[in-house]
């Protein structure tokens, strides 16, 4: 810890004065820019993936480790197409994360699926435990958030779904780089989808839907892709071929130009995941003994993180001060990255997930109050702050580091 300094929101000097914002992602190079622009000369559709669509697709299983990946635009519409080509319809049920981002469960809702919530344990995730006590007969499913980049114990919670034979999906958007006892996440399930919406890896707006089961691939292609793909690539003899030229009847298809982003980050993922990587090391490094706040990482032994953002623990009967006027003191020294987040939380109380007719009037009902003693005391002390990765993010990387020292050393019992 530092020695202790009159805090700039009470009259001191700021510990870091760079002018914002903090932190833009994909850092933006010359070969990226050489990238977007040969793509614009190239073309701007690939409506059969003979181009830079199928190119990111054939990167991004190689990346995961997958057989089959596919592309949509966004990491909602994939989950949506994992639900229906899951075969979720009204009646069935599928457990999920109580504490996650919205859109690990609303596509379900959309369609009239209960979504029966799971409570989280110290890292914010389920496990085999809290999925145990949301079972019932109309269960089907289970989908897992490895949330903000901390896995999930999969070993345990694969063995709870083939006990109980559900069908396991994987919310990996935070996790790109993530593994559980050396197996990369996204691999465990039958499907898994990982946004490309600004995180490690990303495309500026898309998602991408991963399994290794090529029925699963197929019918995929038929809710994003249809016509002259779904001709091309779905085997004749499918009892859904016929269905190849209108497939489901929407489109989901990625840009170009985001494919053509997420072919070039997928180039340098070497490069940004060590680079990531150094940097959470540093801060779990640093951070070590501070009293105030600690790194909210499944320990390694378990995992590897998936590098989306810095998890922090606030631990209150520490400090002199709540969490958010912990974030508040933060912001006054210059370090406006740091966050307690807002729109990742608990989601169950949300009145779409009291709806069971997808058609029925939009009147909002609340759903039942749900126990959840683990989401509340991870929620309630967690915040995050980026994880840079790329040159020039030095001055950044110290100075939030040197904020966190300043104010934790000011705020400490």
């Amino acid at each position: 810890m530092t020695a202790i300094s009159t805090l700039a929101a009470h009259g001191g000097t700021p510990a870091l004065d760079i002018p914002g914002p903090h932190y833009q992602w994909p850092a933006v190079t010359p070969g990226l820019e050489e990238a977007v622009r040969a793509q614009l000369h190239r073309s701007l559709s690939d409506r059969d993936a003979s181009g830079v669509i199928g190119e990111f697709e054939t990167a991004f299983a190689r990346f995961v480790g997958a057989p089959h990946a596919v592309s949509f635009a966004s990491g909602t519409a994939a989950i949506h197409a994992m639900s229906r080509v899951a075969g979720l319809r009204p009646g069935d049920a599928i457990i999920a994360p109580a504490y996650t981002f919205l859109a690990t469960a609303t596509p379900f809702a959309f369609d009239g699926i209960e979504v029966r919530f799971a409570d989280a344990d110290a890292f914010g995730n389920v496990t085999a435990a809290t999925l145990a006590g949301k079972l019932t007969p109309a269960v089907r499913a289970v989908i897992v958030t490895h949330m903000w980049g901390n896995p999930c114990p999969m070993d345990e919670i694969a063995d709870f779904c083939r006990a109980h034979d559900l069908l396991l999906l994987e919310d990996c958007s935070h996790a790109h780089f993530a593994s559980w006892h050396g197996r990369r996440v996204g691999t465990f399930g039958d499907m898994a989808v990982f946004s490309t919406n600004q995180k490690a890896i990303t495309t500026g707006e898309g998602g991408v839907l991963v399994t290794a089961c090529d029925r699963y691939r197929e019918l995929a292609l038929l809710y994003g892709h249809y016509n002259k793909r779904c001709q091309h690539e779905i085997d004749p003899a499918a009892e859904y071929y016929p269905y190849a030229f209108t497939g489901m009847g929407l489109k989901h298809r990625i840009t170009t130009l985001g494919a053509a982003i997420g072919v070039h980050q997928l180039a340098h993922a070497a490069d940004i995941e060590a680079r990531r990587r150094a940097v959470l090391t540093r801060y779990t490094t640093a951070l070590h003994g501070n009293p105030v706040i600690t790194p909210a990482i499944v320990p390694e032994t378990d995992s590897d993180h998936g590098l989306y953002v810095l998890g922090l623990r606030f631990h209150p009967e520490r400090a002199t001060v709540s969490r958010d006027e912990f974030v508040g003191l933060c912001h006054a020294e210059g370090a406006t990255e740091i966050d307690a987040p807002g729109s990742t939380r608990d989601i169950s109380p949300e009145p779409l997930f009291a709806r069971r007719d997808p058609f029925a009037p939009w009147t909002p009902t609340p759903p039942p109050p749900t126990d959840l003693p683990g989401v509340a005391a991870f929620a309630g002390t967690f915040l995050k702050l980026p994880l840079w990765g790329y040159d020039g993010d030095e001055p950044l990387v110290a100075g939030y580091l040197e904020v966190l020292a300043k104010v934790s050393a000011a705020v400490a019992r």
